[in-house]
């Protein structure tokens, strides 16, 4: 990976985000290492910051603003003013321990949250958007917030970890999730799949591509 200023033969800026809900393609859809980190994706890790705390979450991954890289923030005070921003580019987790069961939710499923289990302890590798290696060992809130936001960087939601019960009791929301969707593409509010991937694509090109 490597840092590198805007110039005339760059990227195209990334242009503004906004949080996109289920079933929105890029949510489905594996992220891509990135191999560029250029101004056009610090100023989008500016956007992602705003967005998330405007929506008060405590994490938030690049394919829930659309872009399809390898990318996420945390700041569990869920605020501007306090806590610490976390900012991951290229995760990697290992050494799972131990077992744990919280309540989630997402932004990208507003108002769904159900009690999901996960490793209480893990080992996160990453990069700095500086280029700068990360090497933490993770448990509690902010074990539970990156494994949350490192599966969406795999194309998966936390109810893809649900157990059959739940998943069932949570199938109603998911299905109008999916009829909003729907609707917002119907009236144009929201582009077609094919439009979204052809731009998934391209961004992935910009800066995944050796």
């Amino acid at each position: 990976m490597k840092t590198t200023s805007q110039t005339p033969d760059e990227p195209a800026a990334i242009g503004p985000l906004q949080l996109v809900e289920f079933p929105h393609p890029a949510l489905l859809r594996r992220t891509k290492p990135l191999l560029r980190v250029d101004d056009a994706v610090c100023e989008a890790v500016e956007q992602m910051f705003d967005i998330m705390y405007e929506a008060e979450g405590v994490g938030l991954a690049a394919n829930q603003v659309a872009l399809p890289y390898r990318l996420f923030i945390v700041n569990l005070a869920a605020r501007s003013d306090a806590g610490e921003e976390f900012i991951f580019v290229n995760p990697t987790l290992s050494r799972p321990r131990g077992t744990s069961v919280q309540e989630e939710g997402c932004l990208s499923l507003p108002g769904l949250r159900m009690d999901v289990r996960r490793p209480e302890k893990i080992v996160l590798d990453a990069w700095s958007l500086e280029g700068q290696p990360v090497h933490l060992e993770l448990d509690g809130m902010l074990s539970r917030v990156v494994q949350h936001e490192f599966d969406h960087l795999d194309g998966k939601l936390f109810t893809d970890r649900l157990p059959d019960a739940a998943a069932i009791e949570a199938r109603r929301s998911i299905d109008s999730f999916r009829i909003v969707f729907a609707g917002k593409q119907s009236r144009g509010e929201m582009p077609p799949n094919d439009a979204i991937t052809s731009r998934l694509n391209q961004l992935e090109a910009d800066r995944c591509s050796g």
